[in-house]
């Protein structure tokens, strides 16, 4: 049997460090992968709450909206011009926290479940032949682009007529 050199074993050890340093470091990337979708799971249930929050605060006309229920189901047309206003920004405000959620999903930071209870958001507002003319052009063109690609058919009647 030949003896091993003493250069062989020190290799063997060098590249044995090497290769456990890697899988550390793989073990902190994927770490910190998780905390950054926690991170990012955590603040967009705050924007979510504090959007919530923002129309049942001092304003009446908001709480009034959001005490009839969905605001998608509400039919634009029964509001008056002041209902309407505070109806608009709320129906802008959702399209961009949904956008948010679009993107968040595109670069990875949305776990599948999560992303399918945003996409059933997303169809049920794109159903609404009311909201698609304000979703459009408050929304950046990959969301654009991919609202385009959705079911073309929408609702225009509405449950509730007051």
């Amino acid at each position: 049997m030949k003896k091993v050199s003493l250069d062989v074993w020190i290799q063997l050890l060098g590249m044995t460090g090497i290769i456990v340093s890697l899988i550390f470091v793989a073990m902190q990337m994927k770490q910190s992968q998780t905390i950054a979708i926690a991170g990012q799971t955590q603040a967009r249930n705050q924007m979510l709450l504090d959007n919530q929050l923002a129309f049942l605060g001092e304003e009446p006309i908001g709480r009034s909206i959001m005490a009839k229920g969905n605001p998608n189901a509400i039919n634009p047309d029964s509001l008056t011009e002041e209902e309407y206003a505070i109806w608009y920004q709320i129906i802008q405000t959702r399209a961009i926290t949904i956008q948010s959620a679009y993107q968040q999903y595109q670069l990875g930071l949305l776990t599948e479940d999560v992303w399918e209870q945003a996409e059933n958001r997303i169809l049920g507002h794109w159903r609404n032949c009311h909201i698609r003319p304000i979703w459009a052009p408050a929304v950046v063109p990959s969301f654009q682009d991919y609202l385009r690609a959705l079911p073309g058919e929408c609702i225009s009647e509405f449950s509730n007529t007051d």
